[in-house]
């Protein structure tokens, strides 16, 4: 049984919790929705599900179920940072990947500065993950640390062959945030062949971010 593997990833989901009518996320996800699929028919890409779109913290591939445990464990530990909101505004594209992707940055929602706190919270899950995990999980980790950065973004459609001519939006997107979560990728059969969904196995709190009312 410990030799059985997930694929995991913590990430900030996008799709609104249906059972939250006030979800601030809900206009700008419709929003977010349309220029995935108008983009991707544009420049003929395989556009991400609706249900996938994410703003990745830390990728960890294959993780053992004893190391999972241990990580949870170490994220319940966690200090997590203040609650943020993220706009984007800006498409582009990598060629070695051939996606196409939006900019993400942070900001206070109540101040309306930029946040550190994404970056933050990016910096501790990378350390959970290097003390929960040991081997190839560590230096994947480690790598992708140190190698060129941490890029917030989110990915909209894949399989862009050639490098598009890409403009800033007209209107820039935001999205409020106030948990982050641990999810596993799994394959799925679709009436088109194989496809990937992506599934929150548990979420944490990040620290409540006080408004004018009060709340966040």
């Amino acid at each position: 049984m410990s030799d059985i593997t997930e694929r995991l990833f913590f990430a900030l989901g996008l799709p609104p919790k249906t059972n939250e009518k006030n979800d601030g996320n809900l206009k700008p996800y419709q929003q977010l929705c349309r220029l995935k699929n108008t983009v991707a028919a544009e420049m003929q890409g395989k556009p991400v599900i609706n249900n996938n779109l994410h703003i990745t913290l830390v990728f960890l591939g294959a993780v053992k179920q004893q190391q999972k445990q241990r990580l949870i464990a170490n994220v319940n530990q966690i200090i997590a940072p203040q609650a943020f909101s993220v706009s984007c505004s800006g498409l582009h594209y990598w060629s070695r990947s051939q996606v196409i992707w939006l900019d993400c940055h942070a900001y206070h929602p109540v101040h309306q500065q930029p946040s550190t706190a994404l970056q933050t919270l990016v910096c501790l899950l990378q350390q959970a993950a290097i003390h929960s995990t040991k081997g190839a999980v560590s230096a994947s980790v480690s790598n992708q640390a140190s190698a060129s950065g941490y890029i917030p973004h989110i990915t909209l459609c894949k399989k862009v062959t050639s490098r598009p001519h890409l403009s800033s939006l007209s209107q820039q997107l935001d999205f409020h945030f106030q948990h982050f979560g641990l999810y596993i990728s799994e394959t799925i059969k679709t009436a088109h062949g194989s496809d990937v969904q992506y599934r929150c196995l548990q979420q944490w709190a990040l620290a409540a971010a006080r408004f004018n009312n009060g709340s966040y």
